[in-house]
């Protein structure tokens, strides 16, 4: 063999390029980042609440009667003060008429003992009658007047049995079904005849448990004097209600078989949406808590050394940041120490990377 061949042939292999002369020629891999932000992670605790209204009246005769009118369209809205049944008033007019009549007498009668007991009164200043003749005037004047009062208690009676014949609506509101007709004899025993509810403000009852109780007593939003807690409803369609409710009281005393206790929040209503016994979600909001750094949960991972995350510098490069973390939801998790605002951590392409590699950061949102 030719010695000058033989020497080119050895020096061949000190050209070829080598693993880390192609490893320095690859693109830096790329990873997708995320920034470290602000966020509100309090959870908003949900329970079933079912709409009561905030005035309900059972409508009720009070006088014995034919029921005349009925003078509402069932389902309809009434004002407070209209006249919604009536009940055949003629028997109870003629008592008022037989009333004033015995007023009048009783009127009568007094103004004669009186004028009797004045002249009894004069005779006995004269000395002209006994003491007998005055006590025996006097007790018939005194029992004219006790008939005055009594009659004027009987025409009040009258009166009152009269003003019963109509039954009034005694809130603003809607009314339900009529339970009865016109042309129906009608009692104190008949029972409800209608049902008027109030419309707007509305109630939303609902039960918290009494560790939640203790909770938000912890935090100021519920003490003696003062509560502070509002609410949001979802209703049936999952549609949210556009106006927010305050709870305006809570229970005095604990179920002993639930362990819950009653709230009551109040809903503006002017479109008569809410109506009682709808059942609606209600979310618990309250004060609002501080917002804290968090990082989406994706980006996050756990060694023997505690949880971490990769960021990414201004350069491109990666550094292993361990960090603290608190509370966690499906998606975001708090990061109590170790991280500042606005960092960027990897949240895909993780298994890519290293501490200290340069890469080529994608934006999340891009």
């Amino acid at each position: 063999m030719n010695p000058t061949k033989l020497f080119v042939c050895a020096l061949i292999p000190l050209f070829l390029p080598g693993p880390a002369a192609a490893q320095s020629d690859a693109p830096p891999p790329s990873v997708t980042v995320a920034p470290v932000t602000l966020e509100d992670l309090q959870k908003k605790a949900q329970f079933v609440g079912r709409v009561v209204a905030d005035q309900s009246v059972d409508l009720q005769a009070r006088v014995e009667g034919f029921l005349e009118e009925v003078n509402f369209t069932e389902g309809g809205t009434v004002a407070k003060g209209d006249v919604l049944f009536r009940i055949e008033k003629k028997k109870y007019a003629a008592s008022v008429d037989s009333a004033q009549a015995a007023l009048k007498s009783a009127l009568a009668s007094a103004q004669t003992d009186k004028a009797a007991l004045d002249r009894q009164q004069a005779l006995f200043d004269k000395g002209d009658v006994p003491q007998a003749v005055l006590d025996t005037a006097l007790a018939t004047y005194t029992a004219g007047q006790a008939a005055v009062d009594e009659a004027k208690a009987d025409l009040k009676i009258a009166q009152i049995d009269l003003d019963y014949t109509e039954i009034l609506s005694p809130i603003d509101g809607r009314i339900g079904l009529s339970a009865v007709d016109a042309g129906n004899l009608v009692s104190s025993d008949t029972g409800v005849l209608a049902t008027v509810n109030s419309v707007d403000p509305m109630l939303v009852s609902f039960y918290i448990s009494e560790p939640v109780l203790l909770q938000e007593r912890r935090k100021g939003r519920i003490t003696p004097g003062n509560i502070k807690l509002t609410t949001n409803i979802k209703l049936a369609d999952g549609e949210t209600y556009a106006s927010t409710g305050k709870v305006i009281f809570v229970g005095d005393s604990v179920s002993q078989n639930t362990d819950t206790i009653e709230l009551r929040a109040s809903f503006a209503n002017p479109d008569g949406v809410l109506i009682p016994g709808q059942f609606v979600t209600v979310g618990l909001a309250g004060s609002e808590d501080p917002k804290v750094l968090t990082v989406p949960r994706n980006a996050v991972q756990f060694d023997k050394q505690g949880y971490f995350v990769f960021s990414v510098d201004s350069d491109g490069k990666t550094h292993r940041q361990n960090i603290e973390i608190g509370t966690q939801t499906a998606t975001r998790t708090q990061v109590v120490s170790g991280l500042s605002e606005g960092d960027r951590v990897v949240v895909q392409g993780l298994q890519k990377i290293h501490d200290g590699l340069v890469v080529k950061a994608v934006d999340s949102q891009g």
